[in-house]
């Protein structure tokens, strides 16, 4: 039936063998997502995630190289890498959210690249020598005996951990905005940790940190998939210490040398007290952003805030930059019109953005989206944002 709710589910392709094959479906169907088996060697050719089960004969795929690849299994074979592992089926309860949060990184690591090219053309320094900034970690959880070694271990890699001892407690330290990585480790549903887990994204942080989850084997299964979405990465806890410090070492690294371009930096002559971009930045950046969306064939889409002269233009910036994400922008398009760009997002997408906006202004203003199609350039699609309707015109007429 067309109503079915999983007709509309994310795809995503299995390459295994039956009864496995049954197995891994259903458990698949259970956590919201469209299983669809792969019968030979070949993965169809669109970017759905495809999990590949460890004890599967076929070792020689192809088309696996433009999307994210998920393996489940003990035994794995050298000979496919994966981006996401799952060593057990209880952890399948997990993926949709491991799934959100791997696309969420890969676009924001996408986004960082290009908003380095596009400040270079626009003439500012974005050289990226190392810093000899220390990492600092911020320890949220309870009943883990293995911190002191892991602390250092950390702490011989120039990363410093501190354990806070309560949520409130770490609240407190990450509004010193002098933490860059927020690692929880919930060993109860309704811990410290894990209530720090879904509370993370709506406090007002100066420097949100990025959130890392350090999952126990048995405790997927008690998390919303929206909830565990909220971490920015997931490690699975084993008994590894050295390797767990050594993934929480590469993230908090990371989290220090690998940062968003400014695009409000004063070298770019760009900068705008109400934290829009200029035009000229605008349509430079979303040049490539058209580009960039051809090549991983993902959506692009564009909103435009129509502003009157009862609307105050910096607090109507600062309600719209207070709701994007660290890959999305906004910039002005003309006198009287705001865009945002969103990668990566379709137009339904766009839409729910624009309404929570308007919303959060307590008050109407109008605006239109755009889902970017093969037919636009640059031109047709920005000046499609400020067309007006012909109801428009005949009003103003």
């Amino acid at each position: 039936m067309l109503n079915e709710p999983l007709f509309d589910a994310p795809v995503i392709h299995v390459v295994s063998e039956s009864p496995r094959l049954e197995m891994l479906q259903a458990r698949l169907r259970q956590v919201g997502l469209r299983p669809v088996p792969v019968r030979g060697s070949y993965l169809p050719p669109d970017n759905a995630p495809a999990m590949i089960d460890a004890l599967t004969e076929r070792t020689n795929l192809e088309g696996i190289e433009s999307r994210v690849i998920v393996t489940i299994g003990r035994v794995g074979r050298s000979a496919i890498e994966s981006d996401i592992h799952l060593t057990d089926v209880s952890q399948i309860e997990s993926l949709p959210a491991r799934l959100a949060i791997w696309q969420r990184e890969t676009q924001r690591q996408r986004e960082i690249e290009l908003r380095a090219r596009t400040a270079e053309k626009m003439g500012a320094e974005t050289s990226t020598s190392p810093t000899s900034e220390r990492a600092r970690v911020l320890w949220l959880g309870q009943d883990a005996p293995f911190l002191n070694a892991m602390k250092s271990s950390l702490n011989e890699g120039s990363v410093s951990l501190v354990a806070a001892i309560s949520r409130l407690t770490a609240e407190d330290y990450l509004a010193s905005g002098t933490f860059q990585t927020l690692v929880l480790c919930p060993s109860q549903p309704d811990d410290e940790a894990a209530r720090l887990l879904a509370t993370i994204k709506s406090l007002a942080l100066p420097t949100p940190p990025k959130t890392v989850l350090i999952l126990r084997p048995d405790m997927a299964q008690h998390f919303e998939s929206s909830t565990l979405a909220q971490a920015d990465q997931v490690i699975d806890l084993t008994g590894d210490v050295d390797k767990l410090a050594s993934g929480i070492h590469a993230i908090a690294s990371d989290s220090v040398t690998l940062q968003p371009v400014d695009p409000n930096d004063p070298s770019v002559e760009n900068q705008d007290p109400s934290g829009l971009v200029s035009r000229e930045y605008l349509e430079s950046h979303v040049d490539a952003q058209m580009q960039q969306a051809d090549e991983y064939a993902v959506p692009l889409s564009l909103i435009a805030f129509t502003l009157d002269d009862d609307h105050d233009f910096s607090t109507v910036a600062r309600v719209i930059c207070s709701h994007l994400r660290e890959s999305d922008l906004a910039g002005h398009l003309d006198a009287t019109h705001i865009c945002v760009t969103l990668p990566e997002t379709n137009y339904r997408g766009a839409v729910v953005l624009a309404r929570r906006i308007e919303a959060a202004l307590n008050r109407p203003i109008t605006w239109r989206a755009i889902e970017r199609r093969q037919f636009h350039t640059l031109r047709t699609l920005l000046g499609g944002l400020t067309a007006r309707s012909l109801l428009t015109r005949k009003r103003l007429a």
